[in-house]
């Protein structure tokens, strides 16, 4: 009997251990100013904050090797808290670190701020010996989730991962699943309560953040992580001549995740504002200490014909009809060759600059860093003297040479970097300071291998590329960034924020103007990461489609580059040269390009940002009304798409301001009609196809 009740006593006593060591509650919680991180008994976390689950049982999935680990397997945790000082500020750092034996460690970091309405966190995966990753997500539910209340102006933001083939910004009903690219926001349109989570570090990976939403209310999963690999990427193809490839992955003994941004905003613009802050804080922003450029750039018309002599009509006809009426910055205006530059003999492209400084213009150019657009594989690479053929460089996917629209080139290569010198030192030596740098985006590409092989990832092999060309174009080169990754952001003087958008007017929108609009109502905060945003040049006339040329139309063909940024005209204004323009272009341009008012405010360079941001007729589509609140006054852009129906209402200023605006001075700037607010209102009416700009003077 004695024996039995011992054996009994055993297993209990082992059964009680094994019970405790998968389900050992872990009770200590994370509390620091308005944020509490509480950790359940099942390893899983829950981020309140002001007292409201924001997030409930989230937790670490990551994958080493080929196998994927989640923290709640896990059967010990431990927490430390310390103080910290980084780029963004001071504050405490929470490190929670789970352990089990036989396994790599997971320790993910809290990095809270005082007065802040977001904390940072990230993850290590830590080892005796070396791993490898390619997908560590710091922050994953399948928990169906509430924060916001059941109501039909409930919206989560796709942001995408770069601006080529036309991809949207949407802005989505809570019924959809789908995935954005470094980050998203989910908020309530009416009440602007949101939440903003994304990566503000951009060194390794490109990051997803994966939702799936219901019923205009919840979310049901959430997964916020390094690693993704897309077709919006570029990463994954279904052609043929496009070989797809898997996130790179990274090695070591400590493997580190992306570092995410996780914020509970009042005002979700606010907070997208606020994200693009942080990042500009640990990636400053590129130096630019002129003002906003105004130019012209001759891709939308002259196109593959571009020539001397008409592009130096085109700098005359700038300098007498429209730099002496407004249309400059500091007294200098841009005039850009575009693609095909090299239709000019060398002793041209230096004449060419030389007569835009006579001007009181400086000269700009164009360059794809990253591609091979001739598939010349067995051509020399310029700058090499021979030593390295274009198949020497080519980015890789299973042996086969990867392709966006032209076939990509390794960052990381010698023979790259010797290009890039060969370039842009010709650029320079000729007198070249502005410099349209297109399909970047290569430079981001998976790849088999790299020739640093310290680089494993896109993202790390983009960044050694850039920097070079940043630090070889130096701070007086202006870095036009065209069709590119969203981030890394800190190599471009401006980046341009949707894809070719000449002004087409192809759809109820505007077809490429909306298109622009709809990039400029979810993505204006990237003013904040770059100097400018870039709204593309602007066609004014085409004489197949002059109906829809008319000037309102052109009123808000320059509104919408106007409040987005740098303000870039594309007509050929010659009349002179292979490829004439016309005298209704030269006369259109007149008309809409020199108005004082609204070139003033082009000179201030900030991007207007949506009232709402729920009111698009269609995710995909834009916004119509768009404000900016500076220091003396309020802006108030409204757009009418409509062909035939005049836009009239009202604008309660309660959505713009919280001072109360009623009885401002105020004056419509395109017509100089003054106009008034009555009862906290302004109500307005804009013709067909047109559009109205309000200046509203604060008391």
């Amino acid at each position: 009997m004695m024996k039995v009740n011992k054996r009994l006593l055993v297993i209990l006593c082992v059964g009680f251990l094994c019970l405790g060591a998968k389900a050992a509650p872990f009770k200590k919680s994370i509390r620091y100013k308005n944020w509490s991180i509480v950790h359940n008994q099942d390893m899983t976390m829950d981020f309140i904050h002001k007292g409201k689950a924001i997030l409930k049982n989230t937790y670490v999935k990551a994958k080493i090797d080929r196998e994927y680990i989640e923290s709640t397997s896990y059967t010990s945790a431990d927490i430390k808290e310390s103080d910290f000082s980084d780029n963004t500020g001071r504050g405490k750092r929470f490190t929670v670190t789970y352990t089990q034996p036989g396994k790599a460690s997971i320790e993910q970091i809290f990095y809270f701020y005082p007065d802040k309405d977001y904390f940072l966190t990230e993850v290590f995966l830590k080892s005796d010996t070396d791993i490898s990753s390619n997908y560590i997500s710091p922050v994953y539910t399948i928990t169906q989730n509430a924060f916001l209340p059941q109501d039909e102006s409930n919206r989560v933001l796709r942001v995408p991962f770069d601006n080529d083939s036309f991809v949207h910004y949407l802005s989505s009903p809570l019924d959809v699943e789908d995935i954005s690219f470094e980050v998203t926001a989910i908020f309530n349109g009416k009440n602007r309560d949101g939440l903003v989570i994304g990566s503000v570090e951009h060194d390794i990976w490109k990051t997803g953040i994966r939702y799936k939403t219901e019923n205009n209310r919840f979310i049901s999963e959430l997964e916020c992580f390094g690693g993704v690999a897309h077709e919006q990427t570029r990463d994954i193809s279904d052609k043929p001549d496009r070989p797809s490839k898997e996130h790179g992955c990274i090695k070591g003994k400590s493997l580190k995740s992306p570092k995410i941004f996780f914020g509970v905003f009042t005002d979700w613009r606010r907070g997208l504002e606020t994200f693009g802050e942080v990042n500009a804080q640990i990636a400053p922003p590129r130096k630019w200490n002129s003002g906003t450029p105004f130019g012209w750039n001759s891709w939308g018309a002259m196109a593959d014909k571009v020539n001397y002599e008409g592009a130096t009509d085109v700098s005359d006809f700038m300098k007498k009809e429209l730099q002496p009426k407004s249309f400059e910055n500091d007294n200098i205006v841009y005039i850009g060759l575009d693609s095909f530059w090299d239709n000019f003999t060398e002793e041209q492209l230096g004449q060419f600059v030389e007569h835009c400084k006579a001007n009181g213009q400086k000269a700009g150019i164009y360059w794809c860093p990253f591609s091979d657009w001739h598939g010349n594989a067995d051509g020399d690479v310029e700058g090499t003297n021979g030593k390295w053929k274009y198949k020497d460089i080519y980015l890789r996917a299973d042996g086969k040479p990867r392709k966006v629209e032209s076939l990509a080139v390794d960052p990381t290569h010698p023979a790259t970097k010797q290009r890039m010198d060969y370039y842009i030192n010709k650029f320079k030596r000729l007198g070249y300071s502005y410099v349209k740098l297109d399909f970047i985006n290569n430079g981001t590409l998976e790849a088999d291998s790299f020739y640093n092989p310290e680089v494993t990832t896109g993202i790390q092999a983009y960044n050694e590329g850039m920097k070079y060309l940043s630090d070889l174009c130096g701070e007086d080169m202006f870095m036009a960034l065209s069709i590119a990754p969203t981030f890394p952001s800190q190599y471009g003087s401006s980046k341009r924020i949707s894809c070719d958008a000449w002004g087409a007017m192809t759809e109820v929108d505007w077809g490429t103007t909306g298109y622009m609009l709809n990039s400029l109502s979810f993505g204006w905060w990237l003013d904040r990461v770059y100097p400018f945003n870039d709204a593309d040049h602007i066609l004014l006339y085409k004489p197949q489609e002059a109906d829809d040329y008319k000037e309102g139309a052109n009123r808000a063909r320059i509104t919408s580059a106007v409040i987005t940024g740098i303000y870039m005209l594309g007509d050929n204004f010659s009349v002179t040269g292979r490829i004439p323009g016309a005298k209704e272009a030269r006369d259109k341009a007149i008309a809409v390009a020199t108005n004082k008012e609204i070139n003033e405010i082009a000179r201030k360079g900030k991007s207007f940002y949506p009232v709402e941001g729920y009111t698009a007729a269609a995710p995909g589509k834009t916004e119509t009304i768009f404000m900016r609140d500076d220091d003396s006054c309020i802006y108030i852009a409204v757009f009418n798409f409509d062909k035939v129906n005049e836009k009239t209402g009202i604008l309660d200023m309660s959505r713009v301001c919280q001072s109360n605006m009623n009885n401002v001075q105020a004056k419509e700037l395109w017509t100089s009609a003054q106009v008034s607010v009555k009862n906290n209102q302004l109500s307005y009416s804009v013709p067909v196809q047109d559009v109205h700009v309000y200046k509203l003077m604060k008391k």
